[in-house]
């Protein structure tokens, strides 16, 4: 028995010596080769190592930065992440890294509750806003994300927080002063088509095709085919898969590889109609709202609009003078494109990178539509959203 423990104790100790020397080896690695600033992988900014100021110290900011940086460069960081999916799925968890591990392979966004200080501070902002502009048309939508729509993939017994109040509570807020689209009934229609992607966090065009549906007569779309040469854009949309090999976030943050999405653009081929994309923080322009250079990197989603941006211009060849201005998060990325032939101008603002006068943006481009479109996690947590509407 005495034999036994000791040898026991022998093992332990071997364990933690290889342990320890996994540890030197990583944070030598770190020491040695030069920090990544980016993960593709993970399609985010990766942590760098911080500068060291006193009141970071004392704050505790210092520390927590350093932590980041660690988890962030450590060594042969991607196959750990899966080394743990694994893991994950061995022991029965529900979730890996945040991410809910859904049937039929889905991996889903888990649910975000709002912050309540900016949640509400963002929907007086929209309120007061409206108010101020209501001889414009003001039209609003948050989307459902997958966690609420497609609760036919989620694991058994999965506790997740409910969207329907948060929803709820925005179309109450905002729907005396602007119109309000709730997309839950036109979405949850269609939970099992392929409205959202099986590895990303965005829905699909198909899923913001039948969001445009629902929105048009809110929109007056119908009101607004102008010098076309059609009153039906739609009989001339099509649609064109571009790639079957699209690996989104929910992959990246959970580790798991093994889904591929496909990614359609709808694009109407009507006669003589054009445009022209400006990218103001690029300082260049464009004849089509798809980047297929974004086809051949990791994010294949930016193949809407190259990504987000904090202000883009469209101009098209519809001299109807309705001159639309987007107030959104990345989900508008792949529902602007069934916009084009209904507005002479597209003025496209994400608050979250937006630092210029909204109110002299809309005077001098003579903006007469207004729509507000996010998807709910966004939209919980945004705190940009109200300083842009504030006119200060």
């Amino acid at each position: 028995m005495k034999e036994r423990i000791e040898q026991q104790k022998r093992i332990f100790k071997y364990i933690l010596l290889v342990f320890a020397m996994v540890i030197i080896i990583a944070d030598a690695c770190l020491i040695i080769m030069h920090e990544k600033t980016f993960s593709e992988t993970e399609n985010r900014m990766l942590q760098q190592f911080p500068k060291f100021k006193k009141e970071t110290l004392l704050s505790g900011k210092f520390m927590t930065q350093s932590e980041d940086f660690v988890a962030d460069q450590f060594f042969l960081r991607d196959y750990w992440i899966g080394i743990k999916l694994k893991a994950d799925k061995i022991i029965g968890r529900q979730t890996s890294n945040g991410v809910i591990l859904g049937k039929d392979g889905y991996l889903i966004e888990d649910s975000v509750a709002p912050v309540p200080a900016s949640f509400e501070k963002n929907l007086s902002a929209i309120q007061t806003f409206a108010e101020k502009h209501d001889d414009l048309k003001i039209v609003m939508t948050v989307v459902p994300n997958a966690v609420s729509i497609c609760d036919q993939l989620l694991p058994e017994n999965m506790p997740v927080h409910s969207q329907k109040e948060d929803l709820a509570a925005i179309k109450k807020a905002v729907s005396k002063s602007l119109t309000y689209v709730d997309l839950t009934s036109t979405l949850s229609a269609h939970k099992d088509e392929y409205i959202y992607y099986r590895s990303d966090h965005h829905w699909t065009s198909l899923g913001a095709k039948y969001a445009f549906e629902a929105m048009k007569e809110s929109l007056g779309t119908s009101e607004l085919t102008g010098d076309l040469g059609t009153d039906t854009p739609e009989a001339f949309l099509n649609v064109y898969n571009v790639t079957e090999s699209f690996s989104g976030t929910m992959a990246s943050s959970s580790g798991d590889f093994s889904v591929m999405d496909s990614i359609d653009i709808y694009v109407y081929e009507i006669e003589d109609f054009q445009y022209v994309v400006e990218y103001t923080d690029a300082q260049k322009k464009s004849a089509t709202v798809f980047n297929s250079a974004a086809l051949s990197q990791k994010n294949k989603y930016e193949v809407f609009l190259g990504g987000n941006h904090p202000q883009i211009n469209i101009k098209t060849t519809n001299l109807n003078k309705r001159n639309l201005l987007i107030l959104k998060d990345s989900y508008a990325n792949a529902f602007i494109p069934f916009l084009l032939p209904y507005y002479q101008t597209i003025t496209i603002v994400d608050p979250r990178y937006y630092s210029d006068d909204l109110e002299k943006l809309i005077a001098d481009t003579g903006i007469t539509d207004i729509l507000f479109l996010y998807n709910m996690n966004t939209f919980a947590t945004d705190n940009s959203l109200a300083g842009v509407l504030q006119d200060e």
